[in-house]
């Protein structure tokens, strides 16, 4: 397995060299990739199991695995809020503190026992998260230059993804040998090292005279009557993050309940779609350089698509690998390829304000997605979920296909990479 990743790395490598970046964007490559490796452990060791010990080991109710997600969406209906907080004022420590506090959290665990306290954890933590969002989205923009940001994040992510895939595999087992409540502060203490790595990163200011607009929902509004390109954006994301947000109830659900899957299985599944991701990474970061950023999000769609329809057919636990690998794709997609278009949509100076426009749309349907995911899981069973998860998702894909085809023109003008100028 450490000879297939190490040749998985040397291929992740060759796909994004480092001597086609900058040597500034390779300083900051270099930062971001230690800390992403740190973050990377932290994420491999807490999130794929934090759902299924919710249910098998706390017996958490599927109103219960429904409302951890729920709540933090409710978080992301404040994003205009954090926007005029963060107005004006450098976008890294909005980014440090938030990550390092909300990893700091998991340090609790060995003092839950029941299945709200844990809730609470994971509630706050995303609660923090959508303090950071529009942050880093503007950390991003002042830290790597338009015409390398896909290559130099897909790097980062890479790179970064390596040594979790390993983890990742045998976490499972370590948890059901030592116990999630000695692993989890463990990956605490590594994810509040990676929040404080980040300092180090080298972002630029803007120019004077690039301070935001005003932010509010009143402008947020105006601003998305007034930009078609951005309405694009949220229309295509509406309905995909409606499918997402879904099946977060559900696939607890038919883990522990109708596939009877244990940690080491969600391990090994864990594993296999960090190599899939491993790979992606560096195709959809020279997708978004080469093609645009729009286009690129379409190709994430159409990937997503399959994993609803896979966990739809799925009669037995091997059958989820391949949802690991589409879910993997999709999220890996998701991660880079959003931000960068949103940043590009949005010009300097309202990455911020369109983040949060993003998020606040995200926090409407994260409490109405997963509360519809219980009810579905409910009364019709939790196959009912997937399915209508796939149908919204196949509108996205099919809404922003459409949409491209109608303004092809405009979306070549605003999305394609532009010409690399010297600021």
């Amino acid at each position: 397995m450490r000879a297939l990743l190490a040749r998985l790395g040397g291929r992740a490598r060759a796909a994004v060299p480092l001597g086609e970046l900058a040597p500034e964007v390779r300083r900051a490559v270099r930062i971001d990739v230690s800390a992403t490796l740190l973050a990377t452990l932290f994420v491999s060791l807490t999130g794929p199991f934090t759902g299924l010990i919710l249910r098998r080991e706390l017996g958490a109710t599927p109103f219960q695995l429904a409302l951890a997600p729920t709540a933090g969406a409710v978080c992301l209906l404040l994003s205009l809020l954090w926007v005029r907080a963060m107005a004006g004022r450098p976008p890294l420590p909005y980014v440090v503190w938030p990550g390092f506090a909300a990893r700091a959290l998991f340090l609790l665990v060995p003092f839950i026992h029941t299945a709200w306290p844990f809730v609470g954890i994971l509630v706050a933590g995303q609660a923090l998260a959508a303090v950071a969002g529009p942050a880093q989205a503007a950390l991003v923009h002042g830290v790597y230059p338009r015409e390398q940001r896909g290559r130099a994040l897909g790097l980062v992510r890479m790179m970064g993804a390596v040594p979790g895939i390993l983890l990742v595999l045998g976490a499972g087992r370590l948890l059901a040998a030592v116990g999630y409540r000695w692993v989890f502060p463990a990956a605490a203490l590594l994810g509040m090292a990676a929040a404080l790595r980040q300092r180090a990163l080298p972002f630029r200011a803007g120019p004077a005279g690039s301070a935001p607009p005003p932010v509010g929902l009143r402008e947020a509004w105006a601003a998305v009557r007034a930009d078609r390109a951005l309405r694009r954006l949220l229309a295509g994301s509406t309905l995909f993050g409606a499918g997402i947000w879904l099946q977060m109830p559900a696939t607890p659900v038919l883990l522990a309940d109708v596939l009877g899957v244990g940690t080491a299985q969600v391990g090994l599944f864990a594993a296999t779609a960090g190599v899939a991701g491993l790979l992606a990474n560096g195709v959809w970061g020279r997708l978004a350089d080469t093609r645009g950023s729009l286009p690129a999000l379409r190709a994430v769609y159409v990937v997503g698509l399959f994993t609803p329809l896979l966990y739809l057919v799925a009669r037995s636990p091997w059958t989820l690998a391949a949802a690991a690998v589409t879910e993997s794709l999709t999220h890996t997609g998701l991660d880079v390829i959003w931000m960068m278009a949103v940043i590009d949509v949005a010009g300097p100076r309202r990455i911020t304000q369109y983040m949060a426009i993003g998020g606040t749309l995200a926090g409407v349907r994260g409490v109405l997605g997963p509360l519809a995911g219980a009810f579905l899981v409910a009364r019709l069973g939790v196959h009912a979920v997937y399915l209508v998860a796939a149908a919204t998702m196949a509108a996205a894909a099919l809404v922003v296909s459409l949409q491209l085809r109608a303004a092809a023109p405009a979306a070549g003008r605003r999305l394609a990479p532009p010409v690399p100028t010297a600021s």
